[in-house]
């Protein structure tokens, strides 16, 4: 059975939105299910996104999904292609390793879609770190075996210099992806850069202070160059092999610090990431309660010297 988004229906040949309906999938919905990953089903999706803010005339969407919402399967697609294709991750792995923080509310997918081919582009999933259920990129940073790297919390903390204090200030990306239709030149490089924009000003929005991940080497290199070696290493830390992938890094980065950082010595990368410019003509960016703001930390004041030199894996 097709599931139905719970807000869009036809009436003859009108597409009719009610947006009373409620978005949020019910505990029993089984989001991981294929049929919310169907093409006419994302289609439907990103209609409803369009509509709830305003039919943007840009050709591409960035909209953030918390991850029982109905439309989350947006976000689920691109991951179960990607990372089936690259480390063998079926959506099963990929259910096993997430979806106890969809079911505990802390999730969020950043998802660009494109509202012309009906179709999603890209995605980072976020997690926020929780002091009772942790995050995946913490978990498996203390854990021992194939996939973990045996670490106590204490040598998790001596090894990097966390701004955060709290659990609660951590938040782990686990995943990021761009559709395979949307790999290649001038269309994975503007899809990546919206992901790498909303990220960081969504972050900046919130009252979190520092990133987690794991990232494969390759995607790491990448980053680190549109970034402006935005991610650190954990001293010490080696990467190793994890759920398919042969060499991945664990990472951390204090993003405001960050932010101040990209500010003071590029004014470039500042302009693309913190003011989306560059962006605009092509993404409308779908912040949930208008765009993000924050109190900006003085350079001056704060020790950025975490960022020189050049991190060794560039």
């Amino acid at each position: 059975m097709e599931p139905t988004s719970g807000s869009l229906d036809t009436a003859g040949d009108e597409l009719v939105i009610d947006l009373t309906t409620q978005r949020v999938a019910p505990a029993e919905i089984d989001l991981w299910a294929p049929e919310w990953r169907e093409p006419e089903y994302l289609a439907s999706a990103i209609a409803d996104l369009r509509f709830q803010f305003g039919s943007p005339t840009q050709r591409y969407g960035v909209y953030f999904l918390e991850g029982r919402d109905r439309r989350s399967g947006l976000g689920r697609a691109v991951e179960v292609e990607r990372f089936a294709d690259a480390f063998d991750n079926d959506s099963s792995t990929l259910r096993d390793l997430y979806a106890d923080f969809e079911d505990n509310g802390a999730t969020e997918f950043i998802c660009v879609v494109d509202h012309e081919e009906g179709v999603p582009a890209g995605v980072i999933r976020t997690v926020r770190n929780t002091a009772d259920r942790s995050c995946r990129t913490l978990i498996d940073l203390q854990a021992d075996g194939e996939n973990g790297w045996g670490l106590t919390w204490d040598e998790i903390v001596e090894r990097s210099s966390f701004a955060a204090q709290r659990p609660e200030d951590i938040t782990d990306i686990p995943t990021a992806a761009v559709a395979k239709a949307y790999q290649g030149a001038a269309r994975a490089d503007g899809v990546s850069k919206a992901l790498y924009a909303a990220l960081l000003q969504r972050a900046l929005g919130s009252d979190a202070n520092t990133w987690v991940c794991m990232l494969d080497r390759i995607p790491y290199i990448l980053i680190q160059a549109v970034g402006r070696d935005v991610m650190n290493e954990f001293t010490g830390v080696a990467g190793k092999p994890y759920y398919g992938a042969e060499d991945t890094v664990p990472l951390w980065a204090n993003f405001r610090e960050y932010e101040s950082y990209i500010r003071r010595d590029h004014p470039d990368a500042h302009a693309l990431l913190v003011r989306s410019e560059g962006l605009l003509d092509q993404y409308f960016f779908g912040f949930p309660d208008g765009p993000p703001t924050w109190e900006p930390l003085d350079p001056e004041v704060i020790d950025l010297r975490m960022y020189e030199p050049v991190p060794e894996s560039r």
